[in-house]
């Protein structure tokens, strides 16, 4: 029964691997820009979460808040897959339902709402373009949540994810169970979000941010946080071609492909255009 267990934990990092090289997979859906002269249409917010969200993701109830869980190696080892993915889902599910509570009181869309009524393509009603606002919350294996605030846009056959990955990580006992002064920080960092998710929105609908033919090997643990599979560490998978669209001494803003179904442990995360720290990165390089 070892025996059997180790050849199928080999047999799941030697896929996850596989993926994670990109061998025999299609090419990665394309993040391109919005149609300068479709913006125009204006943008109205939607106070519901995406219809596609990463494979394994769990919804905090009543919030705009989604959870990326970690992956345990023990569930792939269990001889019933099912059984392993249904009590996996179902720890998941309480753990986001936990936080309700407490990440309910913080609203995201409101915090997006606010910060988008001075933009000049923001329209209250019939805009052409639907923003959803929500935040990822992703369990990364230094015992760390990481948080991103996100913009996700859609209209005229066309869909774009705006990321700002917030600069502080919370301990996964304290994010549990937060004090006051937490969720003011994270709110605080949210509304620092939201204002530089509109401004790099209004940035390339004006032509202002675009690409510069410069590409970049890049990864951090705020893309993919957790061991796929359970058992390759996330510091393996990167994007081999990041569109680097803005370099300054301390942040980056890249333009990226990816699966937005893929779990967060396989690059689900990756889609779309990033602000993220140098700090944040442990992977940058340019080519």
């Amino acid at each position: 029964m070892h025996t059997l267990f180790s050849r199928m934990a080999a047999l799941a990092a030697g896929a996850s691997l596989l993926l994670l090289a990109g061998c025999a997979a299609p090419p990665l859906p394309k993040s391109i820009p919005i149609n300068k002269l479709a913006a125009q249409q204006g943008v109205s917010l939607q106070r519901t979460l995406p219809e596609v969200l990463p494979d394994k993701s769990t919804p905090i109830p009543h919030s705009q808040f989604v959870l990326i869980p970690g992956e345990s190696a023990a569930g792939m080892l269990m001889p019933i897959p099912f059984v392993s993915g249904a009590i996996g889902a179902a720890i998941d599910r309480s753990t986001a339902e936990s936080f309700e509570s407490s990440y309910g009181q913080v609203s995201p869309y409101n915090i997006a709402l606010a910060e988008m009524r001075g933009s000049p393509f923001f329209k209250e009603t019939d805009g052409g373009f639907q923003l959803q606002p929500f935040a990822f919350i992703t369990e990364c294996v230094d015992d760390k949540y990481r948080i991103a605030m996100v913009f996700q846009v859609e209209g005229s056959g066309w869909t774009g994810r705006y990321m700002y990955h917030l600069p502080t990580p919370y301990n996964v006992a304290e994010f549990k169970s937060p004090p006051p002064q937490l969720l003011a920080a994270l709110r605080a960092e949210l509304v620092t979000g939201a204002k530089v998710l509109r401004q790099t929105m209004e940035r390339i609908a004006r032509g202002e941010l675009e690409s510069r033919g410069v590409t970049a090997e890049l990864g951090s643990l705020h893309l993919v946080g957790g061991k796929a599979a359970g058992l390759v560490f996330p510091t393996l998978l990167v994007s081999k071609d990041a569109d680097l669209l803005e370099e300054a001494a301390s942040h980056v803003v890249v333009r990226m492909s990816g699966d937005v179904s893929k779990a967060g442990t396989l690059g689900g995360l990756f889609f779309g255009v990033h602000y993220l720290q140098k700090s944040q990165l442990h992977t940058f390089k340019k080519f």
